[in-house]
């Protein structure tokens, strides 16, 4: 009998089977010795032909190209690539600050998550997801099977809200959770006092290839203030008071403009993928269009 009190998955069935088609790729192969549908380092015995080496005795003669030997007169092997699986790891910013905007970020950055979950759950990845403040404050493990997909979502619809943001300390803290090369993908507005830097750096050190993707509120990357206003940080509970002006709104842009190349630059220095994520951006549009635009799914 199914548990009348828990609340569905993030997505419905329809948004699920319009993301039936997509999977999400990484940059360069990785070696994880978990046979799958993931291009691998390693040879192996899949379709896709990769390359050719020198027989040596012992191998499959089945794999030797006569028509190479027909025009070399020497025996060489046909190469092929192995496809393996991966641990992707989607990590969620849970700071108050998310819940800034209209719509309010955290809403998309759920949404998100959850069909990255369910786009690598279906290509057999293992799936790790976990919600970060000041520090890794929990986090679920799933492989593919008929229940991983209900867990990570009843996992995701419990996430905890936080005051503070601590970037730094909540990735560092992701290496009791993460063993394996992989992907890790963060998912956060980024607004951490400390930055993001010195996470990110100890995470790529774990084997991981990184993808930052930054959701803000439309106010935040295009405000509408005119007049005198005080201002809060919804973290920090400080306040100040601004006296709006043409000057000061275009101050804001080039300083916004200023903090995402920084990040984007940052991702691109370090093999990573980045992109800025308005949290009025519908689900199958941010997927579709904007993870295909910094090659994260195809």
């Amino acid at each position: 009998m199914q548990d009348s009190t828990r609340k569905p998955f993030p997505l419905d069935a329809q948004t699920l089977q319009r993301l039936d088609n997509i999977a999400l790729i990484t940059r360069r192969p990785m070696a994880t010795g978990r046979p799958g549908r993931r291009r691998s380092p390693q040879a192996g015995s899949s379709l896709e032909f990769s390359d050719f080496r020198r027989y040596s005795p012992g191998d499959d003669f089945r794999r030797i190209d006569w028509r190479a030997y027909a025009r070399l007169e020497r025996l060489f092997l046909r190469v092929f690539e192995a496809e393996e699986n991966i641990t992707v790891t989607i990590l969620i910013d849970c700071s108050d600050s998310m819940y800034h905007g209209a719509p309010q970020k955290a809403e998309l950055a759920l949404s998100l998550a959850a069909a990255l979950a369910y786009i690598a759950l279906k290509c057999e990845d293992t799936v790790i997801v976990g919600a970060l403040t000041d520090h890794l404050v929990s986090y679920r493990r799933a492989a593919s099977g008929s229940n991983s997909l209900w867990q990570l979502g009843e996992f995701l619809n419990q996430l905890p809200r936080s005051g503070s943001t601590d970037l730094n300390r909540a990735l560092y803290d992701i290496g009791r959770a993460v063993t394996a090369p992989g992907l890790t993908i963060v998912i956060s507005d980024f607004l951490a006092p400390g930055g993001y830097q010195t996470g990110v750096r100890a995470v790529r050190q774990l084997r991981q290839e990184v993808a930052l993707l930054q959701i803000l509120s439309p106010d935040e990357i295009e405000p509408d203030l005119q007049g005198d206003w005080r201002l809060r940080d919804s973290e920090g509970g400080r306040s100040v008071e601004v006296s709006s002006s043409p000057a000061v709104v275009q101050a804001y842009r080039e300083r916004l403009a200023a903090f995402t190349q920084e990040i984007a630059g940052f991702a691109h220095d370090h093999m990573g993928s980045y992109t800025l994520i308005s949290s009025d951006t519908a689900i199958i549009d941010v997927v579709q269009r904007l993870l295909r635009q910094i090659e994260l799914v195809r």
